[in-house]
């Protein structure tokens, strides 16, 4: 009995010591891939709370409570810098952080110098790019010698800095996706386009998920994961793909987020990431200028069919340049990531998705519809009459400029549910029939 009650302890203590070390396992795990809560920053839309009705053009452009006035107004007060402390423990929620440390002299200890010398500070806006380049030059921060990297570098940090210093605007999609919003001159409103020429320059929008903290994507960067995304997702993740987009788009509903993939979770935080920084740069303008949030969507919609092993895609291998031509590539010809960046073009004539670019994609783009009107003639009627346009047009272009007009806001609102079922249905269509298209001829 006395032998049986030392086994049993010591079987007890030794199950126990592995159950508190499983559990403890567990816990690190969790921690390690639990997404970092939003940093509080000065004004928060709430996009998840469902509370806000409306297309999301509608709260963008609500001069009294919507995204662009919070951002308005978040621009003319100043940035008061932290403390170098309270930046480092707010800096591990950018999922760059690391990368931007390692162009600095010192690293993160050379960063908290710079955040040191500034703490305190109550800096304008648009005052901060230029005390953030003096700072670094004056301690011998910068690692490149090139004035251009140099000045990219700043331009990165700037807006770092000023979140994590509380400013910025967060817009939250749900409890683990959330976008910050920083730094965006007002702009005109159309009255003054030359200054809203450098007004568009302005600004920074990070997207964040639960399987990555915040990110600045570029276009590329969006892209190439999209197209990624895109080339491996089943119908019905890609089903639920398009159905949050458009949700979101028209109904201002972020709530089928959770059930996407992980990947789909961050192609949608940065979507909206981008698509929110070229809103406003577009509203800035009195939609006179700059309508790039439709160029990111419609390059949106056409993942299905570009992104698809057996879809036609712009070919990028020439190289970015609009000084050369672009022709139609069958995209199983090339690596998936890179199935989309074709859509992306620098040179005088229009830079990123817009000028040349937006001639080459809406050339595919009408083929593609075109087709569909062949194969779904009823499905193309649909869109065409749910968006109140003439039959014929190029769909991808008319439901963007449709969606984003202060004039058609109350048909966008009528037609909200059928609109997104067709323009999903339609998405699909083009991925499904990708091989019975021909779009690669004129």
């Amino acid at each position: 009995m006395i032998i049986r009650g030392k086994l049993t302890v010591k079987y007890h203590t030794l199950f126990t010591k592995k159950f508190l070390i499983a559990l403890l396992a567990l816990v690190q795990s969790l921690a390690v891939f639990a997404a970092e809560a939003p940093l509080k920053v000065s004004s928060v839309f709430d996009l998840s709370s469902r509370a806000h009705k409306g297309t999301f053009f509608e709260l963008m452009s609500d001069k009294s409570n919507g995204i662009k006035a919070m951002l308005d107004k978040d621009y003319v007060t100043p940035v008061k810098v932290v403390d170098a402390r309270t930046f480092r423990e707010r800096a591990s929620n950018f999922a760059h952080i690391k990368e931007l440390e390692a162009k600095i002299n010192g690293g993160a200890r050379g960063l908290d110098k710079a955040v040191s010398e500034m703490a305190g500070q109550a800096i304008p806006v648009d005052k901060m790019y230029g005390t953030v380049v003096t700072v670094l030059r004056k301690n011998g921060l910068f690692v490149s010698t090139n004035p251009q990297n140099q000045s990219r570098l700043a331009g990165a940090l700037v807006p770092v800095i000023a979140i994590a210093s509380g400013k910025g605007v967060l817009v939250r999609l749900d409890q683990d996706t959330y976008c910050y919003n920083y730094g965006y001159a007002v702009g005109s409103g159309g009255s003054n386009l030359v200054a809203d020429e450098l007004n568009r320059k302005t600004g920074r929008s990070y997207g964040a998920s639960a399987s990555r903290g915040a990110y600045d994507p570029s276009d590329n960067d969006y892209l190439r994961e999209l197209a990624k995304y895109a080339a491996h997702a089943d119908e019905r993740e890609l089903e639920r793909f398009y159905k949050t987009v458009f949700e979101i788009l028209l109904k201002s509903d972020s709530s089928r987020i959770r059930d996407l993939s992980d990947a789909g979770q961050t192609v949608i935080a940065d979507f909206m990431a981008i698509y929110m920084a070229e809103l406003d740069r577009h509203l800035m303008t009195g939609l006179k200028k700059y309508e790039w949030e439709n160029a990111l969507t419609e390059i949106t919609m056409l993942a299905s069919f570009s992104a698809s092993e057996h879809g036609v895609t712009l070919d990028p291998r020439g190289g970015p340049s609009n000084d050369s031509e672009r022709g139609l590539v069958n995209s199983c010809k090339l690596a998936d990531k890179d199935r989309l960046v074709g859509f992306f073009g620098v040179g005088t004539d229009g830079s990123g998705l817009d000028g040349r670019n937006k001639q080459r994609r809406h050339a595919l783009t009408r083929k593609l519809v075109a087709e569909q009107r062949k194969l779904n003639p009823a499905l193309v009627a649909k869109v065409e009459k749910l968006i109140g346009s003439r039959s014929g047009v190029d769909i991808y272009d008319a439901v963007m400029n449709t969606i984003n007009d202060f004039r058609t806001q109350s048909t966008m609102n009528k037609n909200a549910d059928q609109l997104i079922d067709a323009l999903v249905e339609f998405m699909l269509s083009t991925r499904a029939t990708a091989s019975d298209m021909n779009v690669l001829t004129d």
